[in-house]
């Protein structure tokens, strides 16, 4: 087998929070001055990285801590709300039918994060790493490569956005990219993830094929 482990990302690849971080950002912007995302401002926004998000709505970067606290905070209030993407938990099934554990990696809250997998039931999710930086995440990539003595090769990462991809690289840990959660296609295709999907089905079938199991 190919595949000791697989990584994922919560926010915009397990569940669809990306309209309820819209509404959130867009109160504190009404409240502490920021720039209020509008929906016409969406698509664009979606292309940009994560510095360029900051300065487009004008939030200094030594606030982001203290928003992301509020925010994850407001989020855990209506996570009964959020939906699980569509064919996420065939994914996680599959992979628990081939013995592979999942982890999520986020920089979202763990407290969050066990929620909605209590919520929604969804199986095969191992541990939850909370990363408290914006682009913590190759750090913990290697913590957990490290803890659970697996090869970088044998480990895989499912996330939607740039900052993903840059941190899979970053540690050496191969990275599929979905098109179905925060940044867009055509950003996440610059940043050359090691591979692209639209659907959990095709998910599936890129873990089939480095496992070499069956359909």
């Amino acid at each position: 087998m190919n595949l000791n482990l697989i990584l994922l990302d919560f926010d915009g690849t397990i569940a669809d929070t990306f309209a309820e971080t819209v509404k959130i950002f867009n109160q504190f912007a009404k409240k502490y001055g920021y720039r209020v995302v509008e929906d016409h401002e969406i698509e664009n926004a979606r292309s940009m990285n994560v510095w360029e998000l900051l300065k487009f709505v004008q939030v200094p970067k030594h606030k982001v801590p203290f928003l992301l606290r509020k925010g994850r905070a407001m989020l855990y209030q209506n996570l009964d709300k959020i939906q699980v993407f569509e064919g996420i938990p065939n994914l996680l099934k599959f992979a628990e039918e081939n013995q592979i554990p999942c982890g999520v990696i986020t920089s979202n809250s763990k407290k969050n994060v066990e929620r909605f997998i209590k919520l929604n039931d969804l199986p095969n999710i191992h541990f939850v790493k909370s990363s408290s930086r914006l682009l913590g995440k190759s750090r913990e990539f290697k913590r957990v490569i490290k803890k659970r003595k697996i090869e970088k090769d044998k480990t895989i990462y499912i996330g939607d956005e740039t900052r993903d991809i840059e941190a899979a690289h970053e540690s050496g840990v191969k990275v599929i990219s979905v098109t179905w959660g925060y940044n867009s296609k055509g950003a996440l295709k610059d940043h050359r993830p090691d591979f692209m999907v639209d659907t959990a089905d095709s998910l599936i079938s890129i873990l089939q094929d480095r496992i070499g199991a069956e359909a």
